[in-house]
């Protein structure tokens, strides 16, 4: 609780509830002064979820079937985009203009979420006013520039998977080149300086070899027979049939806007032809359908035809916004979320009560060491190193020692006669040693049972079998010890190998080199054989 109070989480969700209450009641005010905008809040909910669905759709083709991806956003296909706080545009058309990389191929997909952005000419609305402060791109036909044609501002920017409301049944026979330029400063400079005009075209100023110039052109100069033509009224001509790709392109999206504006409604494209392979496809087949009754259903709404649309949508978007941060501040300040709270106290106290962390919660040389635990039980494992209870045994007494650290089966087969006096020692002061942890963390308040608590972390069902593993016994022989299947044994011999390389960081920490090279020794007694092969085939 202190610590939530001094990041200021109760005064900040205050605000909040405060702010969400004024823009409620603003919103409530202006709901009776928009006319045409009744289904104003039916209209934000149906865009809402037409976005998600749009956007786990997009992502999903993109991902399973990029060719698909490809088809479905080619360049020149007509979208509606709506991204009131992000483009400050709701329902406006635009067309795709070049399309993202395919990342699976680069074996890095969906990494990064710019990467997922399409570029697109996007019509800006009518109540557009460019800003006069110079923030925005002024080199036209590049990312970001806000351009003026037919009377109308556009842009060029990046929309994202969850900005396209909906794809329509349209495309424009359009190429990347003739809207974006992308071609960069150094190769440009280095073209201009090899002394070509065109950087595309390579062989520019050069002449063909073995050919005639005109000087040596006995026919140079002159004119093949046949009608005769007006060269001005030719070029003229061909100038003329010659139709700005941008200026054409303006037109078809003012096009676009008038006949949705007008009901006049272009078909949305059916996305669930591009819907043909990947994992939970079915899924995804029907978002498709309920994108189209969502289309519907957002197409017939008095709100889709308002003229300030993207102004009350806004509005929603922010309320919208502000509500979300208010739950999840409601959520991190509940019941709920501080459950585990006096359980992390309790455990935090048993840490200090061992001599892990001190009271300001500075971790201690023995919690460094404890740090460098993570195959088992890192309480059990630090205390006996502190304690001294590896000490005094040879490096086969010390892994099979540790096994009972690993080992979680159960098994029949316990501690037998044939050990050596000195393990079945160290087992018992193992034993000691986790009931009395057990013991500090029930006294700190914790549901945990000494006995319990030692049964769980410590089964010594694989003693037996890493100590004559240790010495040199085979494999045929150590299964012959136990009533455990091979694979247990195997994957227990193996994690084995990397508590005894933790130890041996433990025992580095804490200076003590006579421990570490009888781990070192240990570690290297059981690294052999099938265990460790890297494969089970041989031939």
């Amino acid at each position: 609780q202190r610590a939530l109070t001094a990041n200021n989480f109760p005064q900040l969700l205050l605000r909040g509830r405060r702010t969400l209450q004024k823009l409620e009641l603003q919103l409530e005010e202006e709901a009776t002064n928009i006319p045409g905008a009744e289904d104003l809040g039916e209209y934000y909910e149906t865009s809402k979820r037409l976005l998600m669905l749009e956007r786990e759709l997009s992502e999903f083709i993109m991902v399973s079937d990029f060719n698909a991806f490809n088809d479905l956003f080619i360049v020149g296909r007509f979208i509606f985009i709506t991204g009131a706080r992000s483009q400050g545009v709701v329902r406006q058309p635009a067309i795709v203009i070049k399309l993202p990389e395919d990342q699976s191929r680069a074996g890095n997909p969906m990494k990064e979420k710019s990467i997922n952005k399409l570029v697109c000419l996007l019509l800006l609305p009518q109540s557009y006013v460019k800003d006069s402060s110079g923030a925005v791109n002024e080199k036209p036909g590049t990312l970001g520039y806000i351009g003026e044609s037919e009377g109308r501002h556009y842009a060029i920017r990046e929309v994202a998977t969850g900005e396209i409301l909906f794809p329509l049944d349209r495309k424009l026979k359009l190429s990347t080149r003739d809207i974006l330029q992308e071609v960069s400063a150094t190769k440009d400079t280095g073209m201009r300086l090899m002394g070509r005009s065109d950087p595309s075209d390579m062989f520019a100023g050069m002449k063909a070899v073995g050919r005639r110039t005109d000087a040596g052109d006995m026919f140079a100069g002159m004119k093949p027979a046949g009608k005769k033509k007006n060269d001005t009224q030719s070029s003229l001509a061909a100038e003329g049939s010659k139709e700005d790709p941008l200026e054409k392109t303006i037109r078809a999206l003012i096009d676009a806007e008038k006949c949705e504006l007008s009901r006049d409604f272009v078909p949305p494209l059916n996305v669930k032809t591009f819907v043909q392979r990947g994992a939970d496809i079915l899924r995804y087949r029907q978002y498709c359908e309920e994108i189209g009754h969502l289309t519907d259903h957002l197409r017939s709404l008095v709100s889709h035809l308002h003229p300030n649309l993207e102004k009350h949508y806004t509005k929603l978007e922010r309320k919208d916004l502000l509500q979300e941060k208010v739950n999840a501040l409601q959520h991190f300040l509940s019941n709920e979320s501080l459950a585990l709270f006096p359980d992390f106290q309790q455990r935090k106290a048993v840490l200090k009560r061992l001599g892990y962390i001190n009271d300001n919660d500075t971790v201690f040389f023995k919690g460094r060491v404890a740090c460098e635990i993570n195959t088992c039980e890192a309480l059990i494992a630090t205390e006996m190193i502190f304690e001294g209870v590896l000490d005094d045994l040879k490096p086969e007494e010390i892994v099979a020692a540790l096994s009972a650290l690993i080992f979680q089966e159960k098994s029949e087969s316990e501690l037998d006669s044939e050990l050596p006096e000195t393990l079945v020692d160290c087992c018992e002061k193992m034993k000691t040693i986790a009931t009395n942890l057990g013991q500090v963390q029930k006294e700190c308040g914790l549901p945990v049972d000494p006995n319990e608590f030692r049964e769980t972390n410590l089964k010594f069902g694989m003693v037996h079998v890493v100590y004559e593993w240790a010495l040199g016994l085979t494999f045929r022989n150590i299964c012959q010890l136990t009533d455990v299947q091979e694979g247990s044994i195997v994957r227990c011999i193996t994690r084995l190998d990397e508590l005894c390389r933790e130890a041996r960081n433990c025992s580095r920490v804490i200076g003590n080199p006579a421990l570490y090279r009888k781990l070192e020794q240990a570690s290297t007694a059981i690294k052999r054989d099938i265990v460790f092969a890297s494969s089970l085939y041989v031939s």
